[in-house]
């Protein structure tokens, strides 16, 4: 299984200068595919990069003014989502750069701040480790805007 048609197009439809403020939107179709037992890595991927930029947007960027989202709980969904996929995580370089850089970037919005700031440089070694000259920004591409956000992120040179 891959990310839902429905939550890939709402992702799509925030992006660029001119984006709607459908992230919100996006994150509530994708929940029920995680609650409902989907436990497919691009579904966690994105839901754990979408309930991040909940956290880290203004609401009237993302839509989560005008959501019903709890927004006390996105933290809580990312931890969820990561802990599933912690055991695996040490040989997936793709989920150790955006998990990590999410962690770095704002530790202080997923929880224990010394633990993600922990968690964000053990990632980056480890990624690097297994990718030293970094991801391709061509990794993304079509992949809504989790995919955009990343790319931009690997187009910075001697970045996370």
């Amino acid at each position: 299984m891959s990310i839902p048609d429905e939550v890939l197009d709402l992702e799509n439809q925030s992006r660029g200068r001119d984006g709607a403020p459908t992230l919100a939107a996006a994150f509530e179709a994708l929940l029920p595919e995680w609650r409902s037992g989907s436990r497919d890595r691009e579904v966690g991927l994105h839901l754990m990069f979408l309930a991040w930029y909940l956290m880290c947007e203004p609401g009237h960027v993302t839509g989560l003014d005008a959501s019903p989202v709890d927004e006390s709980s996105l933290a809580d969904v990312f931890r969820d989502v990561h802990d599933h996929f912690r055991p695996s995580i040490k040989s997936d370089p793709e989920m150790l750069y955006v998990v990590g850089l999410m962690a770095h970037l704002f530790p202080y919005l997923l929880g224990d701040e010394p633990q993600w700031t922990s968690v964000a440089e053990e990632y980056r070694k480890s990624y690097r480790a297994l990718v030293p000259e970094g991801l391709s920004p061509s990794l993304f591409a079509n992949r809504g805007a989790y995919g955009e956000y990343f790319a931009g992120q690997t187009s910075v040179v001697n970045g996370y």
